[in-house]
C-alpha cells in the first residue's frame, strides 16, 4: 500500500499546479473531464462541452452509471479507452450549490463563480465548478492496470464544519486498501466565508488487477456525531483524469540495421478482411514513422522481401497462410466502442513499453485466425530476437499461442509462447512475447499462431526481428592494395559439360566509384591472368581455376558462369540487366556494383599466385542465389542456401589456412543474399606466394547438384601494404625473413644477428642493413700522412635507399680522445672537427677519411665516429 499526502499552499502550489496541468496534459486523448453534478441533479448544471478551451466535458450524477465517458478532445471513448464513472448504492452525498464559488443562498448562476481559471487549468470552469457533491463514493473504471492514472480534484464550499477535504484513492471495493490520499482546503481557514477558488490536489496511482479505482472524499470535522454520507464536510465540484504511460519495462533499443519491423496491414486492399469481418479498411505505417523507422506492411499471404528500420534493403523475407480469419482493424486499438476504425492516429497503446513496435498505424490492424509466417533468408550461424505485439478488443480467445518451428515442422526452434492480446473491452496495449532463437538450417523460421479457444483464433498485429550478430562493416581499404574480382562476363564459353550457352554481363571498369575490376571467366583455367589492382595498375598478382584434378572440380558437371537467379534476375526474371540488381550497395562496400554481383560461378577450385609470402591479406567473398531449398534427400530442389569457402596453401587442398560460411540466399522462398559478406583473414599465402580457394555447398549427400556453392564477386585486400606501420616496423620487414621476423632473438630490437656489437634498433636509426656484417660505423685505418699528419679512414653513415621510407642521409662526426700510459682512454670524446653529411647511400655505409695535423706526435689517441639524425 503506498500512502501520499497533499497540503498545498495558497500562491506557489497554484503556479506549481498549472505549470504541471499544462505539461501533462496536453495528450487530449488520454484525459477525461469530470463535473460532478448535472442539470438532473439539485441546483446542477451541465458543463458546455466543447468549452471556452474547446475541452470536452462528462456531466455525471448519482442517478445512473456513465459507461463510456468522452474525452478531452470530445472523441467518445476515445480510440478505445472506453473509461466508466458510477457512485456507490448508498454512498452518494448530497449535492448542491449553494455556499459553492457562485455564493452563498440563493446560489446566484455559473457566471457568478470566483475562480482563477489560469490557476485551475483544464479545471477553470466556471459551469464546471458551481456545483457539487458531499462526502461520497465512486468508482472510476475500465482504466489498464499497468498503467499510471493521475487524478486532479476541485473542491470549494464556504462556511463548513471543515476547512479541507481528504480525498483518497482505494483499489478494493471495501475501500480499505488505500493507493494513495491528498487533502485540500476547500475554505481558506483565515476566511471561512471564503470559498477555494485557485487550489487543485493530484495523486498518481496504480488501479487494480480489475481496471478500477475506488474514490471516497470526506471532510474532517464531526457533525451531529460523525462524518460521513449526508454529513457537511466534504466537497467535489469537479475532477481531472490522466492516463500515464505505462508501467512495464521499456524493451531495449536495437541497432536500426540489424531490425526488420513488419506491420499486419496494407492500404493496397480496399477492405482488408479475408474472412467474414467485412468492417474497415487496414494501414499502412508511414514510412519513416514518428520515430524516423522504416516498415514493412504486408498482406496476409503475400511474398515480401523486407528491409530493415533504416531503409536498407536485406535478405529476410516474410510470407504467411491463414487458414481461417484474415487482416482487419475491427476492434483493434485503434477502433471505439462500435469496434470501427476511428483514426489511426491515436491508437491506444503504451508507446513507451512497445518500443519500436508502439506507433500507432502499427498496431492498427492485426491478422487473426489460426495461420502461419514464414520467415525465410535468415543467417542459420547467427541468433535473432523476436517480438511479438497482438492486440484486440472482444477477442474469440484474449491468450494467443505462438509457436516456432522449421520447415518441414519436426524440430522446435524455440518454446511457444503465451500473449494476452485482450480482454473484454480492453485490448492489449503494452504486453509483448519475446523468444530468441537459432534459425533452422536452411535459414528459415516457422511461426504458427493460433489462439486457445475452441476455434483457435489468434492476434498478431505487429513485429520487430533483430539479428542479434552485426555483420562486419564493408571496408574501404586503400584501393593500391586491394583487387577485385567478379566471375563472370560476356566472354563465358558454352558450357563445357552441356555445350550450352551461359548468360553472362559485363562490368564496367571503372565502376561507379571509380574502381577498376577483373572479370573472370573459363579462359582462365589453362593460362593465369595478371590481376590490375582497383586503382588500376597491372600487379604480378594472377588466377587461374584450377581443373587439374576431377576431384577437386566440378568442370564434369557445368563449370561456368550464370546469372539465372542472381540478384539481376529477382524470381528468375530474364533477361538480367545490371539496372535491375537488388542489393545493399552502402553494406557490401567496394563489391556493392550491380555488374559486378550479376553473375556468379557454382562449385569452383581457382588458385592465386605471385603474392607476398611476407605479407597478410583478406579475403572478402559475396555470394547470392535463389531458390536455395537443401538437399534433394529432404524435400528441397538439392541447391544450398549457404556457401563454404575454403584457403589452403598447398595444390593438394589440404593445408587449410581459414574457412568461412555465407548463407547466400533463402531456403524455401524466393529470396537471395543482399548485404552479407563473408571475411577470411588477415592471413598469409603459402611461402612460394599462393592461395588455392574452393567454395561448395555446406549440405551433404544428394545425387542432385551436391554441396551447390555460389559465388559472384569478391576483394582481396594486401593489409600489410595497406595498414601503416612504424618505420622500424618497415625496416624489419624489408631486411628480415617470415621466419626470421618470427625469431625475436634475431629481428627483434635489441637483438644483434650477426654480432656487430651494435643492436637493430641502432642499427635503423644508423641506416645500415642488419644482414651484412661489414655494414656499421668503425674506423678502418690509421695511418701516417706525413711526417706530422695522421689519416683516419672510417666507414660512415650514408642512409638506405633501398626501400621506402628509408634515410636519405645521416650526419656523421669523427672524434678523438686521448690515451693512457697503460693503453687506456678518457671517455672525454671530442670533435676532431671532422663533421660529413653523407647520403646516397644503400645501407652499406660509405667509406670517408680525414687528415688529422699534429698528429704524429704528442700523447696516444683513440677516435670513433658518432652519427646524427639525420
Amino acid at each position: 500500500m503506498r500512502t501520499h499526502g497533499l497540503t498545498p499552499s495558497f500562491s506557489f502550489v497554484a503556479a506549481a499546479l498549472l505549470f504541471a496541468l499544462g505539461a501533462a496534459f496536453s495528450a487530449y486523448s488520454q484525459t477525461v473531464l469530470i463535473k460532478m453534478g448535472d442539470n438532473q441533479s439539485n441546483q446542477g448544471t451541465n458543463a458546455p462541452s466543447p468549452d471556452v478551451n474547446g475541452h470536452y466535458w462528462n456531466s455525471v450524477d448519482s442517478s445512473q452509471f456513465f459507461p463510456g465517458l468522452t474525452n478531452i478532445d470530445g472523441t467518445t471513448a476515445g480510440a478505445g479507452w472506453a473509461i466508466a464513472f458510477g457512485f456507490e448504492a448508498g454512498a452518494a452525498g448530497d449535492t448542491g450549490a449553494n455556499n459553492g464559488p457562485a455564493g452563498p443562498v440563493p446560489p446566484g448562476t455559473p457566471a457568478n463563480c470566483v475562480i482563477d481559471a489560469n490557476a485551475l487549468g483544464n479545471l477553470g470552469i466556471k459551469q464546471a465548478v458551481y456545483d457539487y457533491y458531499v462526502n461520497s463514493e465512486f468508482e472510476i473504471q475500465n482504466l489498464y492496470p499497468s498503467r499510471t492514472y493521475t487524478l486532479t480534484f476541485f473542491g470549494s464550499h464556504s462556511s463548513s464544519p471543515s476547512d479541507y477535504t481528504v480525498y483518497s484513492i482505494f483499489t478494493n471495493s471495501s475501500y480499505t486498501m488505500l493507493e494513495a490520499a491528498v487533502s485540500q482546503y476547500v475554505q481558506y481557514p483565515a476566511a471561512p466565508s471564503v470559498p477555494n477558488s485557485n487550489m487543485v490536489a493530484s495523486a498518481t496511482v496504480l488501479p487494480a488487477a480489475n481496471g478500477i479505482l475506488y474514490v471516497q472524499f470526506l471532510g474532517t470535522n464531526t457533525v451531529g456525531g460523525g462524518v460521513g454520507t449526508g454529513q457537511a464536510g466534504g466537497y467535489l465540484n469537479c475532477m481531472q483524469v490522466t492516463q500515464g504511460p505505462s508501467t512495464n519495462a521499456s524493451p531495449a533499443a536495437s541497432p536500426l540495421n540489424q531490425t526488420t519491423l513488419i506491420q499486419f496491414g496494407n492500404n493496397s486492399l480496399t477492405n482488408c478482411a479475408l474472412g467474414n469481418n467485412m468492417y474497415t479498411n487496414c494501414f499502412s505505417t508511414p514510412n519513416p514513422d514518428i520515430y524516423g523507422h522504416y516498415w514493412n506492411s504486408v498482406t496476409a499471404a503475400n511474398f515480401f522481401p523486407t528491409t530493415n528500420a533504416v531503409g536498407q534493403v536485406d535478405s529476410l523475407a516474410y510470407s504467411a497462410q491463414p487458414s481461417l480469419g484474415g487482416l482487419d482493424s475491427y476492434n483493434g486499438p485503434d477502433s471505439g466502442t462500435n469496434g470501427a476504425t476511428i483514426q489511426n492516429v491515436i491508437s491506444d497503446v503504451a508507446t513507451n513499453a512497445l518500443g519500436y513496435l508502439g506507433v500507432p498505424a502499427a498496431v492498427s490492424d492485426y491478422l487473426g485466425g489460426y495461420w502461419q509466417i514464414f520467415l525465410d533468408g535468415m543467417d542459420p550461424t547467427h541468433r535473432y530476437t523476436l517480438t511479438l505485439f497482438g492486440s484486440t478488443k472482444y477477442p474469440a480467445s484474449e491468450l494467443t499461442t505462438y509457436q516456432f518451428w522449421n520447415f518441414a515442422f519436426t524440430t522446435a526452434l524455440a518454446p511457444q509462447l503465451n500473449l494476452n492480446v485482450g480482454s473484454g473491452q480492453f485490448n492489449n496495449e503494452d504486453r509483448v512475447a519475446t523468444v530468441t532463437l537459432t534459425p533452422s538450417a536452411d535459414t528459415s523460421v516457422q511461426i504458427v499462431v493460433f489462439g486457445t479457444n475452441s476455434n483457435f483464433t489468434g492476434y498478431l498485429n505487429a513485429m520487430s526481428i533483430v539479428d542479434l550478430t552485426p555483420y562486419p562493416a564493408a571496408t574501404a581499404p586503400p584501393v593500391n592494395a586491394t583487387w577485385l574480382l567478379n566471375f563472370g562476363d560476356t566472354n563465358n564459353p558454352p558450357n563445357p559439360a552441356t555445350g550450352g550457352a551461359l548468360r553472362g554481363l559485363s562490368n564496367p571498369s571503372p565502376d561507379s566509384l571509380g574502381h577498376y575490376w577483373n572479370s573472370l571467366d573459363t579462359n582462365y583455367y589453362v593460362n593465369p591472368v595478371a590481376l590490375t589492382n582497383a586503382a588500376g595498375t597491372a600487379t604480378a598478382m594472377t588466377a587461374k581455376f584450377d581443373v587439374s584434378n576431377p576431384a577437386y572440380t566440378n568442370v564434369a558437371s557445368g563449370f561456368a558462369a550464370d546469372d539465372y537467379n542472381g540478384p539481376c534476375s529477382p524470381l528468375g526474371a530474364l533477361p538480367s540487366s545490371i539496372t535491375n540488381a537488388i542489393i545493399n550497395t552502402n553494406a557490401l562496400g567496394y563489391l556493392g556494383i550491380p555488374g559486378a554481383v550479376c553473375n556468379y560461378y557454382v562449385n569452383s577450385h581457382f588458385i592465386l599466385q605471385n603474392m607476398n609470402p611476407a605479407h597478410q591479406y583478406t579475403l572478402t567473398f559475396f555470394g547470392s542465389h535463389q531458390y536455395n531449398s537443401g538437399p534433394a534427400s529432404s524435400g528441397g530442389d538439392g541447391y544450398d542456401p549457404v556457401t563454404v569457402y575454403n584457403v589452403y596453401s598447398d595444390p593438394g587442398y589440404s593445408v587449410l589456412l581459414g574457412s568461412t560460411n555465407l548463407c547466400i540466399g533463402g531456403a524455401n522462398l524466393r529470396t537471395w543474399n543482399m548485404h552479407r559478406l563473408a571475411v577470411i583473414g588477415p592471413i598469409y599465402p603459402s611461402a612460394s606466394g599462393a592461395m588455392y580457394i574452393d567454395f561448395f555447398g555446406s549440405q551433404q549427400g544428394d545425387s542432385c547438384c551436391t554441396n551447390t556453392g555460389y559465388l559472384n564477386d569478391m576483394q582481396i585486400v594486401d593489409v600489410t601494404a595497406a595498414t601503416p606501420t612504424d618505420p622500424f616496423t618497415q625496416w624489419q620487414d624489408h631486411y628480415f625473413t617470415v621466419g626470421e621476423l618470427g625469431t625475436p632473438t634475431y629481428s627483434g630490437p635489441n637483438a644483434d644477428p650477426l654480432g656487430k656489437g651494435i643492436s637493430n634498433t641502432n642499427q635503423f636509426l644508423a641506416g645500415f642493413n642488419p644482414t651484412n656484417s661489414a655494414a656499421y660505423t668503425h674506423i678502418i685505418s690509421i695511418a701516417k700522412a706525413s711526417s706530422t699528419n695522421l689519416t683516419i679512414t672510417y666507414l660512415g653513415a650514408s642512409g638506405d635507399s633501398t626501400y621506402s621510407p628509408g634515410f636519405a642521409s645521416r650526419t656523421n662526426v669523427l672524434e678523438s680522445t686521448t690515451g693512457t700510459a697503460n693503453g687506456s682512454y678518457s671517455n672525454n670524446f671530442v670533435s676532431t672537427g671532422q663533421t660529413n653529411i653523407l647520403s646516397g647511400g644503400t645501407g652499406l655505409g660509405t667509406v670517408t677519411s680525414f687528415i688529422q695535423t699534429n698528429g704524429v706526435t704528442g700523447p696516444a689517441r683513440y677516435y670513433r665516429v658518432r652519427v646524427l639524425v639525420p
